[in-house]
């Protein structure tokens, strides 16, 4: 593609999820949903305006980065620390429940197994930034619920990342027979040390708070250059990136993800974390993101949908009704109401920007079709739309018992 043709198709994409984008935020709706319908919109199915390049690729592989290192550095590790019997049991239920049935219902449909297993990820998936997004839309960021919510879907898209991990690794070799079950351990054994590395140096910072803060300020204090934090920050993460890939043989994403969540405040100073995290974040959703989700509409096959409707209707069936029962189910042994149970178990089922960026990983590499690509890309962006419209009901009844209690 020449240089003058990308940007304005650079163009025609922000300008389209920009407008979509906003329509869908004043629908109370994230603006994914908005972005994403603007690159089926804009192309070839609909106006033709774009057609899906290499270029645009790129740039959208440059937002998968931006996308996970946010979503790193929008989580404490000490809150998943902190979470428990109660929010390991509420996110293996919701998480295993919709990933064996849409593992299954690949299956009966004949897919392979590595297509099978990828299909109950994406199916399994539960987005924080949506579930985020609605809350604080709600108003009831600082209740039991909301906590449990975030902490649940945190812990979820670790699951989704190590499933992630394991699937690519069995991917990895090239028809060539392997043992699964001694690949899976493998696989789960490498995550493992890899995540508590990351979660023993997160606590060694922690013990080292004075020494580091006393360090960090100094050396911060000497530089000069203009954001270097910001520099700083992205070639560590570009480091444990290309160490988690490289070394151990997980995707790039793990590592970028994890980079995020063991950045300390105190060591680039918070003031300074507060510059880069903004940065970072003007960055992502105000270029890389919605590049990101246009591609992904762009690339959606309206006619394999179509073909192949028998299948996209069951997994949308699957996918709601797992993940819904799932987080009821969940919500319910750890002792939640029925309208609040019901609340987390509609918020969960929202899939969001994780489940794009895994179905992207996964269509690249080929594990999954233009078929499965578009199903499920599909079906997350429609379970996207429902959790804040399901969950509404119940959240504002919650909402006006906590406001009631007081008058009692």
């Amino acid at each position: 593609m020449a240089t003058e043709q990308l940007f304005i198709s650079v163009v025609i994409i922000l300008v389209a999820t920009r407008l979509l984008g906003e329509f869908s935020q004043r629908l109370r709706l994230p603006p994914l949903v908005g972005e994403l319908a603007a690159g089926i919109i804009i192309g070839p199915y609909v106006l033709k305006l774009i057609t899906p390049d290499q270029s645009l690729n790129v740039i959208s592989d440059l937002g998968v980065f931006f996308l996970m290192l946010l979503a790193g550095l929008q989580m404490d590790p000490r809150e998943i620390r902190k979470a428990g019997l109660r929010g390991g049991i509420l996110s293996a239920i919701a998480f295993s429940l919709p990933f064996l049935g849409g593992l299954g219902i690949a299956a009966l449909f004949g897919l392979g197994m590595l297509q099978s297993m990828f299909v109950g990820l994406l199916l399994s998936i539960t987005a924080v930034p949506v579930s985020t997004i609605v809350l604080m839309q709600f108003g009831i960021l600082e209740t039991k619920v909301c906590n449990t919510v975030i902490t649940a879907a945190v812990i979820n898209d670790i699951f989704s990342l190590v499933v992630l991990s394991i699937v690519l690794q069995l991917h990895g070799a090239n028809g060539a027979p392997v043992n699964i079950t001694e690949s899976m351990i493998n696989s789960v054994i490498k995550i493992l040390l890899f995540i508590g590395g990351i979660f023993v140096i997160d606590i060694l910072f922690r013990k080292a708070n004075a020494w580091f803060q006393r360090r960090g300020a100094y050396f911060f204090e000497k530089l000069h250059t203009k954001e270097a934090a910001f520099g700083i920050l992205l070639i560590s993460t570009i480091l444990v990136s290309v160490v988690a890939q490289v070394v151990i043989g997980l995707h790039f994403i793990i590592g970028t993800f994890f980079s995020g969540l063991i950045v300390y405040k105190e060591i680039i100073r918070r003031e300074n974390f507060e510059r880069v995290y903004g940065i970072i974040s003007a960055i992502s959703f105000g270029f890389f993101a919605p590049i990101f989700f246009a591609v992904i509409g762009i690339n959606i096959n309206m006619d394999s949908i179509a073909n192949n409707l028998p299948l996209f209707i069951v997994l949308a069936i699957v996918a709601v009704v797992t993940k819904v029962g799932g987080g009821y189910i969940g919500s319910r042994l750890i002792k939640f109401s029925k309208d609040e149970s019901l609340a987390i178990a509609f918020l969960m089922n929202g899939r969001g920007m994780v489940e794009l960026v895994i179905a992207s990983i996964g269509f690249t590499s080929g594990i999954i079709d233009s078929t499965i690509f578009s199903i499920t890309v599909t079906i997350g962006w429609a379970t996207t739309i429902l959790a804040p419209i399901l969950s509404r009901p119940y959240v504002m009844k919650i909402k006006s018992q906590t406001t009631d209690k007081p008058n009692q």
